[in-house]
């Protein structure tokens, strides 16, 4: 896969950057990274990968739930 003008190296791996263009977002991520102590980035990619377990659990629970409701 090529790469394109907006992709540059992080650690030997290539990464595309992200762009906010809200305002409201671009505020929630610089008042958590405040709160945290932690970069934008750093809180963006946490507060992404901790919904995403979330939604994950809560697929995983709704289906395990459709199960037993079928068994009982």
């Amino acid at each position: 896969m090529g790469t394109t003008n907006s992709d540059f190296q992080v650690d030997g791996h290539n990464t595309m950057a992200l762009n906010i263009r809200n305002k409201e977002t671009e505020e929630l991520a610089a008042k958590l990274a405040r709160l945290t102590g932690e970069t934008k980035t750093e809180s963006v990619r946490k507060a992404l990968a901790d919904r995403l377990a979330r939604v994950a659990r809560d697929r995983r629970g709704r289906r395990l739930a459709e199960e037993l409701k079928e068994i009982a």
